[in-house]
């Protein structure tokens, strides 16, 4: 039986747009210059190393909690209520859910702001779990959290596939030796060149794989 890892923004549903302004933004509202590398190195990170790199990098004097709290109140409207599916995105979970693949949510963004998107998009019942990097403690630029990933979903190396968008996590997944397919998305296209050489295949929308 197969078994297959999802990241979810950017690789299931089209979140990334709302992310991609979010630390410019925080920034702007509270008087500060935003770097011109801003979005390179926020890009891999979770939310709480955001906000502990705009404390101790860039010399916001707000609490880790305080920044935390702030970008979720940004951006948990959006996943809430607008945040839409990849196109062909259900036709496919709903292809493998009837061959019996055991499928998962890898995720660095919070559950406190995922799941209402995914109980509105109605997602949740295709996955034997959902599990963000936060709660395994590791992130998705090394393969330790794939790994787990994969026992919890009780997959192997030759039976597990991983769907990411981004080079990071796709370098990642693919130093555990993972099966990586790596899915176009319009913020990681000046990586695209780089994601097609590593993964081990390259779509631009999941109609290619119905």
């Amino acid at each position: 039986m197969k078994s297959i890892i999802f990241d979810l923004d950017g690789t299931l549903i089209d979140s990334m747009p709302v992310w991609k302004n979010t630390g410019r933004n925080f920034l702007l509202n509270h008087g500060f210059t935003v770097p011109e590398d801003l979005h390179s190195v926020v890009k891999t990170q979770t939310i709480k190393q955001t906000a502990e790199y705009f404390r101790k990098d860039l010399g916001v004097p707000h609490t880790t909690d305080e920044i935390i709290n702030e970008v979720i109140a940004f951006v948990q409207e959006a996943y809430r209520n607008t945040i839409p599916l990849k196109p062909y995105v259900r036709e496919f979970l709903d292809k493998e859910l009837a061959k019996g693949t055991k499928m998962c949510v890898l995720t660095a963004s919070e559950s406190s702001y995922i799941l209402p998107a995914l109980e509105r998009l109605d997602l949740l019942k295709y996955f034997q779990f959902i599990l963000t990097c936060t709660e395994t403690g590791h992130y998705k630029s090394e393969p330790d959290v794939f790994h787990i990933a994969m026992e919890k979903l009780g997959g192997n190396l030759e039976n597990t596939i991983v769907f990411e968008d981004a080079l990071y996590a796709v370098q990642g997944a693919k130093k555990g030796g993972f099966t990586v397919y790596a899915v176009a998305d319009p913020v990681t296209e000046a990586d695209s060149n780089i994601i097609r050489s590593v993964a081990d295949k390259y779509i631009e929308s999941y109609q290619e794989l119905l």
